[in-house]
């Protein structure tokens, strides 16, 4: 029988309230800015199978689940907008379920299991308006991790079957699950093995471990062979040789942008002749590998970047709270309060340390964005919670204005964050902006074709043209060849302009500006939109026409 630490009362008022607030915010508010450029990239493919190409629709570098899932919501006639946001209520449902859930691995009480609800609410909110992708790939591995943290895990076949289908739809949400699932499986179950002290659970742990790694690479191995076969090489994805060669020597690497070629090597052309961008498979971009080992610098630039990845994963963890390090720590100070021999039998305490060393480890040769740590956010917010459950029984938290001072302190080092960046994205609103421009151009000027557009860093804002350009394309179902290249010569454009058989080219800022040569093409807009000029190079006319 579960004592009440491993309870998990799915009629807990506090859980209850807790979804039907989610809901309500995903339902009122930020419909659009989940609409994000990368989700766009997802409807495209969503809408490759539909359309029945499948031969373009299999991607090797975006996994494929959430363009699965998109597609019963655009096949029923659902709006692109009203797909995203029910995906993000569902991931938002089900994340919160599942660490609710999860709680009760943490040997934490009722009460500070409520507790951790109250700042879960803010941070999925906050990652449900980032990218979809991230946030489907958060809510699987909580329910993974579910699995695998039970001390009940090898008793039952079961939960090896649920681990390696788990594993799989990891991999298959994002190529990361991969590596990760492979690592993590294999280390819980050592876990597993040196904490039974009975041969025949030990049996059992070699059981599920061969039982979650076939069924796991069986189902993987489908993906892996269609990918294979398409791009005529073993692969299990081009995103992260792809993401590696935008983090070779001479890139300045703040954002993976700075070394991306699709970014400043000029006009690229869509991968297919579906696609709207060569984003949509950037495998085909004009991107060099490099080697670590292939020169000594190669190695010390490596060497370099790895360090500097150390320190920005310190400073992910502490904008999820400023606790975070505090956290880790205690959590490694618990471990080593036990005797060696009865290390692994603490798992509790064991296994969500291990989890997020070796998934923020993973990240440390590529590259870190705050958003690829979605899970170790939440368990650090899990792991505070057993912290202030020790906290609590001490005699110095015994009053109860000291607890709730401790407990208020620690949510709100989870909230600060979510809250402000959700407030700031709001405003921002660039994915809504782009959208209902697009509806307003294939209304009035009814644009389709081959469009590109000049390179520009847009005033009071993060995004540059590329950004803008690039998901107005999604919007005017256009293929968007990108920005020109930087200091090009007026000539050199008009070349590169015919080379690609541009139809439209979008110029962001003050229209004076514009190279000379595109005076003798028609300007649709007629200066009605601020800040920029469409050039139609199919049509030398002046005056624009506009559809009534």
């Amino acid at each position: 029988m579960k004592s009440p630490l491993h309870k998990s009362n799915m009629h807990s008022p506090f859980l209850i309230l807790s979804l039907f607030t989610y809901s309500v915010f995903i339902i009122a508010f930020n419909h659009y800015e989940r609409l994000t450029g990368d989700a766009t990239l997802y409807l495209s493919i969503a809408e490759k199978y539909i359309a029945g190409d499948f031969s373009n629709a299999i991607n090797g570098y975006w996994g494929p689940l959430l363009s699965w899932l998109l597609i019963p919501f655009l096949y029923l006639g659902a709006s692109h907008l009203f797909a995203i946001n029910a995906l993000n209520l569902i991931f938002g449902l089900l994340t919160l379920t599942g660490v609710w859930k999860l709680s009760c691995h943490f040997q934490i009480s009722e009460e500070i299991r409520s507790i951790i609800l109250l700042p879960m609410v803010p941070i999925l909110l906050f990652i449900s308006i980032i990218e979809p992708m991230d946030f489907l790939l958060l809510c699987i591995l909580v329910f993974y991790l579910n699995v695998v943290f039970k001390k009940e895990y090898p008793d039952r076949v079961s939960n090896a079957v649920l681990s390696g289908v788990l594993g799989a739809v990891a991999y298959f949400a994002k190529p990361y699950g991969f590596p990760f699932f492979i690592s993590h499986f294999l280390l819980i179950n050592i876990c597993h093995y040196f904490s039974s002290s009975l041969k025949g659970h030990k049996k059992n742990v070699l059981r599920n471990a061969w039982a979650g790694f076939i069924l796991f690479f069986l189902l993987s191995g489908i993906w892996i062979a269609l990918i294979s076969n398409k791009y005529d090489r073993f692969t299990i994805s081009n995103m992260g040789r792809g993401v590696f060669a935008s983090l070779g020597p001479g890139s300045v690497h703040e954002t993976l942008e700075k070394g991306d070629p699709i970014f400043f090597e000029g006009f690229f052309e869509p991968p297919n002749e579906t696609a709207f961008v060569i984003y949509e498979d950037p495998t085909y971009a004009r991107k060099k590998t490099w080697n670590p080992m292939e020169s000594r610098s190669s190695f010390k630039y490596f060497i370099s970047n790895f360090t500097e990845n150390i320190f920005e994963g310190l400073s992910i963890y502490e904008s999820f709270s400023r606790l975070s390090i505090t956290i880790v720590i205690a959590y490694i100070l618990l471990i080593f309060a036990q005797p060696l021999n009865k290390v692994f039998l603490r798992g509790e305490i064991l296994y969500p340390l291990l989890t997020i060393m070796l998934y923020t480890g993973g990240y440390t040769v590529f590259h870190f964005e705050a958003r690829y740590l979605w899970i170790v956010n939440i368990l650090l917010l899990l792991m505070g919670a057993r912290v202030l459950q020790e906290l609590f029984q001490n005699e110095f938290f015994k009053n109860k204005a000291m607890k709730n001072m401790l407990a208020l302190f620690f949510i709100v080092s989870f909230i600060l964050t979510p809250v402000k960046v959700y407030v700031e994205t709001s405003k921002k609103n660039i994915n809504k902006e782009m959208h209902t421009l697009g509806m307003e151009l294939n209304k009035r000027y009814d644009i389709h074709g081959n469009i590109a557009s000049n390179r520009k860093k847009l005033e009071a804002s993060t995004h540059d043209a590329w950004h803008q350009t690039f998901r107005l394309a999604y919007w005017l179902k256009s293929r968007y060849y990108g920005q020109a290249r930087e200091n090009i010569r007026d000539d050199e454009l008009e070349n590169e302009l015919r080379k690609y058989n541009i139809d439209y080219y979008f110029f962001w800022g003050d229209p004076d500006s514009a190279p000379q040569f595109l005076s003798q093409y028609r300007e649709l807009t007629h200066g009605e939109i601020q800040g920029l000029a469409i050039y139609s190079l199919k049509n030398r006319d002046t005056e624009p026409v506009l559809i009534q």
